[in-house]
């Protein structure tokens, strides 16, 4: 949890987060179509969520207002 505030729409937190990702688009057939299934990328998430205050159930009621993601390649 980077940061929480109160703003006109409700509470908003804002979410950071890292992964290690391998990006790669294979053919019905097996075939990489693109990608390198070899390179692993670490990807920086950056999540806005606002609680939506007409939702009366609390495991529903949080909102990804929006969403923000860049990419490094991962040296191993």
């Amino acid at each position: 949890l980077a940061m929480g505030k109160i703003m006109d729409q409700g509470p908003v937190l804002i979410i950071t987060f890292q992964a290690q990702v391998v990006m790669v688009i294979r053919s019905p057939k097996g075939d990489i179509v693109e990608g390198d299934p070899e390179k692993v990328m670490r990807m920086m998430y950056v999540w806005a969520l606002c609680r939506d205050q007409e939702e009366l159930n609390p495991s529903a009621a949080w909102r990804l207002l929006d969403i923000s993601a860049s990419s490094t390649e991962q040296i191993l």
